[in-house]
């Protein structure tokens, strides 16, 4: 049995014996109650971790949804009204369209159902449905209700030329949209239901000066002031979730938003990494001559520089933390939707034609320079061969017309930085060559909105850099220089506050 199946058979075996630990005692089942449909249940559930889990076989029968299972691979899809959540087994991220929410604990499976976090689950659910519904902590109950508001949330993110600004609603709701000679830009939602109060002064991205909600008899009004500069925009109804979406095109508006960073502080500290272990799942990524898969070295050093950043103080988050396939355009979605301040893409090298080729090298994302540049982002960018036609559709070839749309140009400077600072901690602390710094277009680094490198520790179609990479104390020594690296970035851009 290879190392590998071996970890994740124990995980899967602690897991459940965590689970026989805390359900084996009397735990009361949630108690759910539907007003309107003067129905009553008790949903099963389990307590771990100090988290209250529901079973989602439970859940989805007493909300009358749809629940798809696929226990062989372990992923299923809960189908509400406005849209679709899809979960993986201990992960803790579900998504819904495009976007992701993080649960805080991973999901899990016991005695034949599957088990989520319930509290936030239901702050996700409620995006979906036309109820309101209610979690009591302290109850440990579920109240569903005629949805008071049917205008639930306003977002936004950067876009090429411009934003995306959506408006969340429970039901398809007709709509129309003005704009002011004054930068306002109002939209008319008929038969809306508005919390005006949550509104009022939301700003999603800095281009928004300011936002107010109004109530009327018969619709409401979403109205959001803009950067005082010529502007033009399209919208349509979207689903998964419903929302209708308004495009905002010009260029000052891009600016604008490339100057911001989501979860933006105000101060200057450097806390939470995202560390990304290339590849996973049906993607080995290269495969050494003794047979070894990138995938598998990528994941245990990964895994290594967490626990050391974690004993330096920092807070970490591993894109996948076993062997399953991440969509690319997911893997920087999650450092985004965590407000990450440093990411880090683990990977190994490789060459079909040369097998001398050997060393390491730290990338940042800018248009290629090199062959060698060219020749590493078109093998990591292989692995979009793995994902859906719809997540492609996201990609073009022409890297200078990426460039124009991310954010990652704000942070071309210091994400050059801080591949320098690891290029040499690992000459410092490794036996492994130096290849030195080049940048090149990886996907996987597209619209990070924090500074972002990507590592290739050795190439492993090499027999030599091969062996030293099946060697657990290269994987923490490599490591170590990672983790080096991140402190002296760390101490560096904190002390220009």
């Amino acid at each position: 049995m290879s190392i590998r199946k071996y970890n994740f058979i124990m995980r899967i075996i602690l897991t459940a014996l965590i689970l026989f630990i805390f359900s084996s005692g009397a735990h009361a089942g949630i108690k759910a109650t539907w007003k309107s449909n003067n129905q009553t249940g008790e949903l099963s559930s389990i307590s771990l971790n100090n988290t209250e889990y529901v079973s989602l076989n439970d859940l989805t029968r007493f909300l009358g949804v749809t629940h798809e299972i696929n226990t062989r691979k372990g992923i299923g899809v809960i189908k509400l009204e406005n849209g679709e959540i899809t979960y993986t087994h201990l992960s803790s991220y579900v998504s819904v369209g495009e976007k992701s929410y993080n649960l805080q604990n991973d999901i899990v499976f016991h005695k034949g159902s599957y088990y989520a976090p319930v509290k936030i689950l239901i702050d996700v659910i409620s995006r979906l449905s036309s109820n309101e519904i209610i979690y009591s902590e302290d109850e440990n109950s579920l109240l569903i209700l005629p949805a008071t508001y049917n205008i639930l949330d306003l977002v936004a993110q950067q876009k090429l030329n411009g934003m995306m600004v959506e408006v969340l609603l429970s039901e398809e709701l007709k709509y129309d949209i003005v704009q002011t000679d004054d930068h306002w830009l109002i939209t008319n939602i008929y038969e809306g239901k508005v919390d005006t109060a949550m509104f009022a002064g939301k700003r999603p991205l800095k281009a928004i000066y300011d936002t107010k909600a109004y109530q009327f008899e018969n619709s409401a009004q979403i109205s959001i002031r803009l950067r005082p500069k010529p502007f033009t925009f399209v919208s349509k109804i979207k689903e998964n979730p419903l929302r209708i979406q308004i495009m905002i095109k010009g260029d000052d508006f891009a600016d604008t938003v490339l100057a911001y960073v989501p979860g933006e502080q105000s101060n200057n500290d450097i806390d939470l990494i995202v560390i990304d272990p290339g590849h996973g799942g049906e993607d080995d990524g290269a495969v050494g001559p003794s047979g070894i898969k990138e995938k598998d070295i990528n994941l245990k050093i990964s895994k290594q520089l967490k626990e050391l950043l974690e004993q330096d103080g920092f807070n970490v988050l591993l894109t996948r933390d076993d062997d399953r396939f991440i969509p690319l355009s997911d893997r920087t979605q999650i450092a985004n939707e965590a407000g990450a301040d440093v990411f880090i893409s683990v990977h190994c090298n490789a060459s079909a034609v040369n097998k001398k080729a050997r060393g390491y090298i730290s990338f940042f994302l800018s248009d290629a320079k090199s062959d060698q540049a060219r020749a590493a982002a078109a093998l990591e960018n292989a692995a979009i061969r793995f994902e859906t036609k719809d997540n492609q559709r996201g990609y073009v070839s022409d890297i200078d017309f990426i460039l124009l749309d991310m954010v990652q140009n704000e942070y071309l400077k210091e994400s050059a930085d801080l591949a320098a600072m690891i290029e040499q901690n690992i000459t410092k602390h490794t036996k492994i060559e130096s290849r030195g710094v080049d940048q090149a277009g990886f996907f996987v680094l597209n619209k990070a909105f924090m500074p972002s490198v990507l590592v290739e520790s050795a190439f492993i179609s090499n027999k030599q850099d091969e062996k030293l990479l099946k060697d657990s104390k290269t994987h923490k020594e490599i490591a170590k220089s990672i983790a080096s690296a991140i402190v002296q970035f760390k101490q560096k851009y904190e002390a220009m506050e």
